[in-house]
C-alpha cells in the first residue's frame, strides 16, 4: 500500500475531507456497481411501504454478502479508519450512495452525519466509494471545507457560496469527518450514479444495526469470516444476554479484551 496516510489525515483535520484514488481496483468496480444496484432492488422488494423506506438507498449492504464483506477489509479503508479511530474500529453502517436523475433525495440536502461536537476527538469517520466517475453532471458531493469545526448549520446561501464539488474517478474514496456539512448534487446525466458508503465508529460505541445477528439471519456463515471482518462487524464487542454467556473462559467471552 502506497497511500500517504499522514497527508490524508492532515487534509481531514484541516478541510474535513480527503480523496484517495484507486481504493477499489478497476477490475472490482463493475461487480460492486452491479451488487449495489441488486441490493437496492432486493431491499425495495422486501421493505417497500415500511416507514422511512426510500427506493434509492439500501441500509444493510452487509446482509447482501459478497462483495461487500470483502470491502470491509480493504487495506486502505482499514488503514485510514484505523488511523482516525483506532485499530479496533467497528462498522456503524454500510449503505448504498446513489443519486438518481432529476429526483429530490434527502441526501442532496445540506446536512452533516453527526451533530455531536467532541472537541476534536473523532467518534466516527466515513468513506464514500465511487463506483461511477463522480462528476458535476451526475451529482458529485458538495463539501464545505472546514465546516466540521462548526456546530451550527449554514444557510443554503452560505453553504453554496463556499462549498466545493469533489469530482473523482470510479474506484476512489472520499474519507470525511461526519461533522462536515455536505450535500449530494443534483444528477442531470440521465443515468444513476452509483456508490457506497462505510460509516465507521469507535469500538465502544453502539452500531446502527446488530451486525452479528444480522449476518446470522441473512444466512451468512460467520465462522468463515476473517478476523478483520468479524472485528469490523462487531463480533468482538458483543454484549452478553445472560450470566451464562458472561461466566465463560476469557477466550469464549463475547466482549473480547483489548478493544479500545
Amino acid at each position: 500500500m502506497t497511500v500517504d496516510i499522514e497527508r490524508h489525515l492532515a487534509e481531514i483535520d484541516d478541510q474535513g475531507f480527503t480523496v484517495v484514488d484507486d481504493v477499489v481496483p478497476p477490475d472490482d468496480v463493475p461487480g460492486l456497481r452491479v451488487a449495489v444496484q441488486a441490493a437496492i432492488d432486493a431491499d425495495w422488494e422486501r421493505y417497500r411501504g415500511r416507514p422511512g423506506k426510500e427506493y434509492f438507498i439500501s441500509l444493510d449492504l452487509v446482509a447482501h454478502g459478497e462483495p461487500f464483506l470483502t470491502l470491509l477489509e480493504n487495506p486502505v479503508v482499514d488503514a485510514l479508519f484505523g488511523a482516525l479511530l483506532g485499530e479496533t474500529w467497528t462498522l456503524y453502517t454500510f449503505t448504498s450512495t446513489m443519486v438518481y436523475p432529476d429526483i429530490d433525495q434527502y441526501t442532496c440536502k445540506v446536512h452533516n452525519d453527526m451533530a455531536r461536537q467532541s472537541n476534536g476527538y473523532l467518534l466516527g469517520a466515513l468513506a464514500t466509494i465511487a463506483l461511477d466517475d463522480f462528476t458535476e453532471e451526475n451529482g458529485t458531493t458538495w463539501f464545505l471545507p472546514g465546516s466540521h469545526r462548526r456546530a451550527d448549520e449554514p444557510t443554503e446561501d452560505e453553504f453554496f457560496a463556499d462549498a466545493v464539488r469533489v469530482e473523482r474517478p470510479s474506484g476512489s474514496a472520499a474519507f470525511f469527518d461526519p461533522r462536515i456539512w455536505h450535500a449530494g448534487g443534483r444528477n442531470s446525466s440521465g443515468r444513476a450514479r452509483h456508490g457506497c458508503t462505510l460509516y465507521a465508529c469507535r469500538s465502544f460505541m453502539r452500531q446502527r444495526l446488530d451486525y452479528p445477528r444480522l449476518v446470522e439471519k441473512a444466512g451468512i456463515d460467520s465462522t468463515g469470516l476473517s478476523k478483520t471482518v468479524r472485528r469490523v462487524l462487531g463480533f468482538d464487542v458483543r454484549v452478553p444476554t445472560s450470566l451464562d454467556e458472561f461466566y465463560v473462559p476469557p477466550e469464549q467471552r463475547l466482549y473480547q479484551p483489548g478493544q479500545g
